[in-house]
């Protein structure tokens, strides 16, 4: 389904305002509070949500619905506010900060249970377990990779370039590179920039992404020194003369303006998907780095200070339904694009793109090049050699994330 980015964030932002106006005093076990990404449920299910918990309970549910732009955001309305929201969506690495700290609830199974046979996408629950063993308080939601995205009308598409984290520190690209706005990726980017010599090494020069190199570039996403801190600054220092600038979540629609000097930068998977199903967007090309990259889970978390726990669990439970009766999950992927959680409707997605012909003008395929189908199926379902140079991201812990927040500010203020 095509979309307008622009109109659809504003169309939400209005809903939400409009329902925190009509709120008044409500009770609060009529309110549910969720906390997500920009961009990252089709707003229509908000509205769908409230009519269908009616139906299934006889109650009245009203929705106010807030978003951010870093993981690092919302943890300050969670652990230093105690804003009580009932559902956040955090990633891995700051899901497993908010379990080791306490500040999440578990899920009711009795209402949810994602670990029905089946449920989950294959290889989900291996990312999530290292986290949360019995999968009891992270429900996987949106996944996918991180890497660059690029604009063909600028540089050719599958640009041997642009198969190298070292684009994003090339002078032949200088002012046309957007660098996210985001400590934990902008410092992982660099950690493997700054190995990949290493990195060539264990795998025979990215022709074998064996067990030696996999633990290498795990250790890069799980542990933390000083001299590793040290390099990643420098490296991202060295970076900001080539920059054309920081962004968090405005850079994709820029580029499908045409309204940035930025032509490539490093963007994760569903906000490259989000933007290749804009009209316009057959000109972009996604590509995950030799070297090796992040594979990052985005969940849902019911906090501490939750003030309508089981509110919480019945939305969880309505955007993953799927069956005869109900096809809210399928909408959602339709609208995000993106690689979800379930099985089902991952399969049911991958089967309808590999028969798309792109004849019909509804599709995300329709009178794009010859290489974009491809690519983009590769993108939305990682094939075992890109997921074997993917590692997941994992908490370091309070103290260094503080010292990776000095690192970030000592980057930007130099």
């Amino acid at each position: 389904m095509k979309k307008k980015i622009i109109s659809a964030a504003l169309a939400c932002v209005m809903a939400t305002s409009a329902a925190a106006t009509f709120m008044g005093c409500a009770p609060r076990d009529e309110i549910l509070k969720i906390y997500n990404w920009g961009d990252y449920i089709d707003e229509d299910l908000i509205g769908d949500f409230e009519d269908w918990y009616q139906a299934e309970t006889g109650k009245t549910i009203t929705v106010e619905y807030d978003t951010f732009e870093t993981n690092e955001d919302m943890i300050m309305r969670i652990e230093v506010l105690k804003n009580d929201y009932d559902l956040v969506c955090p990633s891995d690495y700051m899901a497993e900060r908010m379990i080791k700290g306490g500040l999440a609830q578990k899920v009711d199974r009795t209402v949810f249970d994602m670990t029905a046979e089946g449920f989950l996408y294959e290889g989900l629950a291996d990312m999530v377990k290292p986290f949360d063993e019995q999968l009891e308080y992270f429900v996987p939601y949106v996944w996918g990779t991180f890497g660059i995205m690029y604009d063909t009308n600028h540089i050719d598409a599958g640009s041997e370039d642009m198969t190298s984290w070292g684009a994003l520190w090339s002078e032949k690209y200088k002012k046309h590179i957007l660098m996210k706005d985001s400590v934990r990726d902008a410092y992982s980017v660099a950690r493997i920039y700054n190995n990949r010599e290493t990195l060539s090494s264990l795998s025979d020069g990215f022709k074998d992404y064996n067990e030696q190199y996999q633990a290498e570039l795990i250790s890069y996403f799980s542990t933390i020194d000083m001299p590793a801190v040290k390099a990643a600054q420098n490296a991202l220092i060295a970076q900001k003369s080539l920059l054309y600038k920081y962004e968090v979540d405005s850079g994709k629609a820029d580029m499908l303006a045409g309204t940035t000097q930025g032509t490539l930068g490093l963007f994760w998977s569903c906000d490259s998907c989000l933007i290749m199903q804009e009209d316009g967007g057959e000109h972009f090309y996604y590509e995950v780095p030799k070297e090796g990259s992040n594979v990052w889970v985005d969940g849902w978390i019911i906090p501490k200070y939750a003030g309508n726990k089981y509110a919480a669990n019945m939305f969880l439970k309505f955007i993953n339904l799927y069956d005869d009766e109900n096809d809210f999950a399928m909408r959602n992927f339709d609208y995000m694009g993106a690689s979800m959680a379930s099985a089902e409707v991952m399969a049911d997605a991958k089967a309808a793109l590999e028969e798309d012909d792109g004849t019909d003008e509804e599709s995300v395929l329709y009178d794009k090049p010859e290489w974009f189908k491809q690519m983009y199926i590769d993108m939305l379902f990682p094939p075992d050699d890109v997921l074997a140079r993917c590692a997941v991201m994992r908490d370091f812990g309070k103290k260094w994330s503080t010292e990776l927040d000095s690192m970030w500010i000592d980057v930007k203020t130099s």
